[in-house]
Parts: C-alpha cells; sequence; structure tokens
C-alpha cells in the first residue's frame, strides 16, 4: 500500500513541478481557450465510440418506444434488447477509452519525471 502512494506522488510531480515555476497546468490552458464546440470535437476525436454509441442506443430506444405505442410488442421487444446491447457497448467503449487515456497520461508523467531527472 505504501507503493502505490509513491506512486501516485511522482505520477503527480509534474503539475507541483509546473505550478512552482508559476506555469499553469496544460489542462487549464486548454479549458480556457476551448469552446463547447471545440471540446466535443476533442473529445469526440478521442473516443469516437462512446457518441457513436449514445446515438445507436437513442435510436433503439426511440424506435422501441415508438413501437410500443403503435402496439407492436415484437418489434418492442427487439429494441428494447437492442437498446440494452447498445448501452452496454457504450459503458465497454467508454472504459476501454479511460483506461487508455490514463496509461497515455502515465506515460508521460513517467517521460517528464525522466526528464526533469536528466537536467
Amino acid at each position: 500500500m505504501a507503493d502505490a502512494g509513491k506512486d501516485n506522488n511522482a505520477a503527480l510531480e509534474w503539475l507541483k513541478l509546473k505550478t512552482d515555476k508559476g506555469q499553469k497546468p496544460d489542462y487549464q490552458i486548454k479549458a480556457e481557450r476551448e469552446d463547447v464546440g471545440n471540446k466535443f470535437l476533442r473529445k469526440f476525436k478521442e473516443n469516437p465510440l462512446v457518441p457513436i454509441g449514445a446515438l445507436v442506443t437513442v435510436g433503439f430506444l426511440s424506435v422501441g418506444l415508438k413501437s410500443m405505442y403503435d402496439g407492436n410488442r415484437i418489434r418492442s421487444q427487439m429494441m428494447m434488447r437492442g437498446r440494452i446491447a447498445a448501452q452496454g457497448f457504450t459503458i465497454a467503449a467508454l472504459l476501454g477509452g479511460l483506461f487508455f487515456q490514463g496509461m497515455k497520461a502515465l506515460k508521460e508523467a513517467e517521460e517528464d519525471i525522466h526528464e526533469t531527472d536528466l537536467k
């Protein structure tokens, strides 16, 4: 357990180094110059499967509700099952994207620490 705390402190040293030098962290700079549309496009490029999965889920839900309203039980059941599958896909895509972004952040933090150790 003590090793995990040391790893967390080492991974966040880049933030302390930047703030000690009077610089803003990268995420704060991006947040200040990005509007909602640009942020959506950036996030879509990082993990396009999540918004696509969400749209497919809404599509299945809409068609399923319409079928339920029309009284077509068989089609309504098929659409609701499809909605569950689309939701599962969206959750898996979200978790996969978070995992890869976390690995990327750890790799960048290790590179920053290595660069500061060389100086």
